[in-house]
């Protein structure tokens, strides 16, 4: 894919220096976790050659399930807060792991290959119950700015300055396969996303019932798009 993309000459290929996306043709796993252990508080301690791993503990991936959706149990409340805090807890102490999701897009668009699966802010959050509430169709999300320090050079297995800070919203994690579903009559993807990086997005939700959601941009594309994450176990 690389070398098809350096034969192409520069009127006929996609800028993705000024595109906000650092590796459009792999998945920078370790890169992703290293600078979101760096970027939260007590972990600079860390080995910095600790390999990333894929949590696969099915009771904690169950629990992250059930808070993602926003499963009301029947217990108190407070027993059901003191779980989605054990769970953050877990994901903090998880360090350098990665979590296995699916999104489905909320409206057009369907996720390709290496697509990037970023942090939304509140005030996306807060568009996105207004758009659902206003409107039939749902209507895309913020568009990323173009780059313009960056000049269109040939793209070789160098590694990226950063992969977390190359955008206007955080990146959590990629689309490893992805496409429009037939059975879900949307598009879908399969993906992985930081541990550290899905806490900060289930600590930010304003309502712990609700469904999670994220944006979802395309190597091709500077249109962010609305998606729900769902864990998969």
């Amino acid at each position: 894919m690389r070398s098809a993309y350096n034969r192409r000459p520069l009127a006929k290929r996609c800028n993705y220096n000024k595109m906000g996306v650092p590796t459009p043709f792999h998945c920078p796993w370790l890169q992703l976790v290293r600078e979101w252990m760096v970027g939260c508080e007590g972990m600079k301690d860390r080995d910095a050659d600790e390999q990333f791993y894929c949590i696969r503990n099915r009771k904690l991936l169950r629990l992250l399930y059930n808070v993602s959706v926003g499963v009301k149990s029947s217990r108190q409340n407070s027993v059901q807060a003191s779980v989605s805090t054990s769970v953050l807890t877990e994901l903090q102490q998880s360090g350098p792991a990665i979590v296995k999701v699916r999104v489905v897009m909320s409206g057009r668009g369907a996720p390709s290959q290496f697509a990037l699966i970023c942090l939304p802010t509140s005030k996306d959050i807060s568009d996105v119950a207004g758009k659902r509430n206003h409107e039939r169709d749902f209507v895309e999300g913020l568009v990323e700015p173009i780059h313009r320090k960056s000049s269109d050079t040939q793209i070789t297995d160098f590694k990226p300055a950063s992969v977390l800070g190359s955008a206007v919203r955080p990146t959590i994690g990629f689309v490893v396969e992805g496409g429009y579903s037939h059975a879900v009559g949307k598009g879908c993807g399969v993906g992985f996303v930081s541990a550290l990086g899905l806490r900060k997005l289930l600590e930010q939700r304003r309502n712990p019932a609700s469904r999670t959601v994220v944006l979802v941009r395309c190597t091709h594309s500077l249109q962010y798009r609305y998606a729900v994450l769902h864990i998969i176990i």
